[in-house]
C-alpha cells in the first residue's frame, strides 16, 4: 500500500463561523486548506467550489490509498496513476507528463521568481506569513524536483531590493523564516550534495542570517550536485551598476581602455559570474499570473525563454513544473539567427 504523500497542519484561530482551517499540502506542493468540521479519521471534503480533499490524522492513510486530493478543477494527488492530474484545458496524466518530459532537452538553468505569497494566504482569509510559510515548503519540493530531474542550475527570486518597503513585522518574519530554513535544511544540502550560494546586497540582512548565510556557503561550497542560487536583496539594475563600476575602476587603474569594453567582460562583472558558463537562464518561470521581470537577472536573461502560471507560489507543484519544462522544450532558441 502506498503512503499518502502529504504534510498538513491547523490553524488554530478560527475563523468568523469558528470553523477550524485544516491546510494540506501534496507532495508535488499544492496547497489548499478546508474550514470543514468533519469527524476525525476521515477523508472529507468542504462544499465550496474549489473542493479539497483531506486527510486528518495519520491513522486515515489506511482509507486514502483509492483516494485523490483534489483543488478545485486539478487533481494534485491520487494513488491510481490513471487519474487524470486536470487543470482546466490541460489533460494530460501525471503519469503521461512524466514520460513525455525529454532528459536530452531539459534546461541547464531554471530561474524562478516566487511570487504570490500573501495573495494566496489573503485569498484564504490567513495572515501574510502563512503564505510565506507555505511558499517555503513549495520551493523545497521544486528544489527536490530540480534535482531529480537533472536540472543543472535552480536561481530563485526570493527578496528584492524593492520588498525592504514592505511592513516591517513581515521583513522580520521573512528574515526567520530564512535563517530557520537554512539551519532545518543544511543537512539535507550535504546529503543530496546540493551547492547553495546568494547573490544581491546581502550587507542589508540581520547580522545573524548574514553570518549563517556565509557558514552554509562555505558548508556545501564543494558539493557537485544541483546550483540553488538565491537572489535575496537583489536588484537587476543595481547587479549591471555595480559590474560598470567595477570595470570603471579597472580603467582609471589604466588596466583596461575603455573602448576594449566588452559585453562579456560586464558579463564577467555580474553576481552570477559564480555559476560559470551557465549563468544565463535558459527558463524563467513567473506564477501568480503576473507578467513581469520586476528587476530580476535583468541582463542575463536576454535570451531566457519565459514562462507565466496564474497559480500562486504555494500552488506550483510538480504538475506546474512539469507543464513549464514541456513549454520550453516544444520552443525553438534561435538566439537572433534563422534555423
Amino acid at each position: 500500500m502506498s503512503k499518502f504523500p502529504k504534510k498538513f497542519w491547523q490553524d488554530k484561530s478560527p475563523d468568523k463561523k469558528n470553523q477550524k482551517r485544516l491546510h494540506c499540502v501534496a507532495s508535488d506542493g499544492n496547497v489548499g486548506y478546508s474550514t470543514s468540521n468533519a469527524p476525525a479519521d476521515s477523508l472529507s471534503s468542504t462544499s465550496e467550489a474549489s473542493r479539497l480533499w483531506f486527510v486528518q490524522n495519520e491513522s486515515s492513510l489506511q482509507h486514502a490509498d483509492a483516494m485523490s486530493l483534489e483543488v478545485g478543477r486539478r487533481v494534485v494527488y491520487s494513488s491510481n496513476p490513471e487519474v487524470t492530474c486536470a487543470s482546466e484545458s490541460i489533460t494530460h496524466s501525471c503519469a503521461q507528463i512524466e514520460r513525455e518530459l525529454n532528459p536530452m532537452l531539459m534546461p541547464r538553468h531554471v530561474a524562478i521568481i516566487m511570487d504570490g505569497n500573501s495573495r494566496w494566504a489573503e485569498k484564504r482569509g490567513l495572515e501574510p506569513s502563512s503564505g510565506h510559510e507555505a511558499g517555503l515548503q513549495a520551493l523545497k519540493n521544486v528544489v527536490g524536483l530540480s534535482r531529480r530531474w537533472g536540472i543543472q542550475v535552480l536561481t530563485v527570486f526570493a527578496l528584492s531590493t524593492e520588498n525592504w518597503l514592505r511592513p516591517k513585522m513581515e521583513l522580520d518574519f521573512l528574515m526567520n523564516l530564512i535563517e530557520r530554513g537554512l539551519q532545518d535544511e543544511l543537512s539535507n544540502f550535504q546529503k543530496e550534495k546540493i551547492c547553495i550560494r546568494f547573490i544581491g546586497n546581502l550587507s542589508m540582512l540581520p547580522e545573524s542570517l548574514q553570518s549563517l548565510i556565509a557558514f552554509v556557503e562555505r558548508s556545501t561550497w564543494y558539493n557537485e550536485g544541483l546550483k540553488l542560487i538565491v537572489a535575496l536583496s537583489y536588484s537587476g539594475r543595481q547587479d549591471i551598476l555595480q559590474a560598470c563600476q567595477l570595470l570603471v575602476a579597472q580603467a582609471i587603474d589604466g588596466l583596461i581602455k575603455p573602448e576594449d569594453i566588452t559585453e562579456s567582460m560586464i558579463d564577467d562583472k555580474l553576481l552570477t559570474t559564480l555559476v560559470g558558463e551557465m549563468r544565463n537562464p535558459d527558463l524563467l518561470i513567473r506564477t501568480s499570473g503576473e507578467r513581469r521581470l520586476s528587476n530580476f537577472l535583468l541582463w542575463q536573461m536576454a535570451y531566457t525563454e519565459f514562462y507565466f502560471v496564474d497559480a500562486f507560489w504555494p500552488d506550483f507543484g510538480e504538475l506546474d513544473y512539469k507543464k513549464a519544462l514541456l513549454s520550453f522544450q516544444s520552443r525553438k532558441r534561435r538566439y537572433g539567427s534563422r534555423l
